[in-house]
C-alpha cells in the first residue's frame, strides 16, 4: 500500500488506488510540464552503510510529510548514502527537466551549518549513467529548491530515478514532496560519435568585433569525435549566441585529445600573429578533485601530422563564463585547413561549449 502525501492534509497516510489516481490527476492539472514521478508518495529507496531514515510529519509544508535521512560521517563520495526516487517516465536526449522539492537541514557538521544534498538524474542499474549532477546547500528552514537539467542520455521508462546524495557531510536532512517535470524538448540531440547533427543553427554575431575574425561564430555545426562520447546541441538563453554544444566524456584519459571538438577556421593564419580565442563554456558535471571540468585547446592542421600551436588546458567551472586565451602563431595555417581543437577527454565529465570567436589581433 502506498504512503500517500495528500495535498493540504498536513499528514501522510495509506490511500486507495482510485483516490490516488484522482489526486494525481488534479495535481498534474496545476503544474507546468508533465509529471515524471508520483509526488504523492514517500516510498523511496534509501541505501548506504550507517545511514538511518524515517518518515516525519511536516505540517508546515506541502504534502505534510518528509523523509529524514542521517549520514553518520562525511565522505568524499557523496553517493555512498542516497535516496532514489523512482520515475514513471524515461529520459530522451534533449529533454528539459525541472526538479522541485522541499528540504531542510536538521543538523550538519559543516563550516556554515548548512547541509549538503547532491542530486542526479540517472539509470537505476549498472553503469548508472546520468546527468544533471548538482550539489545544493540546504538551510535549516523549510524551502522549496529547484534544479534544472537537460537529458543527455536515453533511459527506458521504469529504469530512471532521481537520486539524492547525502554522504557529503555528517548531517541530518529532511526531504519533502518532490516534483520531477518534463518541460519538453529544448535541445537538438546528435548521435553518439556524430559530427554535430543535421540541424543547421545560425547564431547572432555582434556587428563590431576587434581584429580579424578567423572562424564562423554563427555556426555550431562542429565535428565531434572520440570513442564513447555523446554530444548534443542545447539551447542556452542566458549566454551570447543562444546555443552550445554539450559533450560527454565517459572516462578520464591521459590523452585529452581522444575526445574532441573541431571548430573550422575559414581564414588563413600567418606565422607570428597574435591570436585570441574567446569562447563561452561551463561544466555540467566533472569527476575531478575540485569539481571543475578540464578543456584543452590547440590551433592545428586538420590533417596528419596535425601540426599546431597554442596548447593549453583550462579549468572550467559550473557557471557560464567567457574564457579568453591568447597565443602567438608559430606556424602558418592555410585557409580551410586549420581548426581550433577543443580536447575533452582529460576528465570524466560533461561540458558545454558555446559561441566561439577566433580573432587575429595583431597590431
Amino acid at each position: 500500500m502506498a504512503f500517500v502525501l495528500l495535498a493540504g492534509s498536513g499528514f501522510a497516510l495509506p490511500g486507495d488506488a482510485a483516490a490516488d489516481e484522482a489526486a494525481l490527476a488534479a495535481l498534474q492539472a496545476q503544474l507546468p510540464g508533465k509529471l515524471m514521478n508520483d509526488p504523492t508518495v514517500l516510498d523511496w529507496t534509501v541505501y548506504g552503510q550507517g545511514q538511518k531514515n524515517k518518515r516525519v510529519k511536516t505540517p508546515g509544508i506541502g504534502g505534510g510529510a518528509a523523509l529524514q535521512v542521517t549520514s553518520p560521517v562525511a565522505s568524499d563520495a557523496a553517493h555512498n548514502i542516497g535516496v532514489n526516487v523512482p520515475l514513471k517516465a524515461g529520459f530522451t536526449p534533449g529533454q528539459a527537466i525541472t526538479v522541485a522539492f522541499w528540504a531542510r537541514t536538521v543538523s550538519a557538521d559543516t563550516p556554515d551549518g548548512k547541509g549538503k544534498l547532491g542530486l542526479r538524474l540517472q539509470l537505476n542499474e549498472a553503469p548508472y549513467s546520468g546527468f544533471g549532477d548538482t550539489m545544493l546547500a540546504i538551510g535549516p528552514e523549510w524551502k522549496m529548491y529547484e534544479a534544472k537539467a537537460q537529458a543527455s542520455i536515453s533511459v527506458d521508462p521504469g529504469k530512471a530515478v532521481l537520486g539524492f546524495q547525502v554522504a557529503a557531510a555528517k548531517q541530518v536532512v529532511e526531504i519533502g514532496q518532490i516534483f520531477v517535470l518534463d518541460m519538453g524538448m529544448k535541445a537538438m540531440a546528435a548521435a553518439p560519435g556524430g559530427g554535430g547533427g543535421a540541424t543547421a543553427i545560425r547564431m547572432p554575431v555582434p556587428e563590431r568585433l576587434p581584429g580579424v575574425l578567423l572562424n564562423d561564430p554563427a555556426s555550431i555545426d562542429w565535428p565531434v569525435y572520440g570513442a564513447g562520447q555523446t554530444n548534443a546541441k542545447v539551447q542556452t538563453p542566458d549566454i551570447g549566441g543562444g546555443y552550445a554544444m554539450r559533450i560527454s566524456s565517459p572516462v578520464a584519459n591521459e590523452k585529452p585529445y581522444n575526445i574532441g571538438v573541431s571548430v573550422p577556421l575559414v581564414t588563413a593564419i600567418a606565422a607570428d600573429r597574435d591570436i585570441t580565442v574567446a569562447f563561452w563554456a561551463r561544466t555540467v558535471s566533472a569527476d575531478t578533485p575540485d569539481g571543475m571540468g578540464r578543456i584543452g585547446l590547440r590551433m592545428q592542421e586538420n590533417a596528419a601530422p596535425y601540426a599546431g600551436f597554442g596548447d593549453g588546458m583550462l579549468s572550467v567551472g559550473p557557471d557560464w563564463k567567457l574564457h579568453q586565451v591568447k597565443m602567438r602563431s608559430s606556424m602558418a595555417l592555410d585557409a580551410g585547413k586549420g581548426v581550433l581543437g577543443f580536447q575533452i577527454a582529460g576528465a570524466k565529465q560533461v561540458v558545454e561549449i558555446g559561441q566561439v570567436y577566433v580573432l587575429d589581433l595583431t597590431k
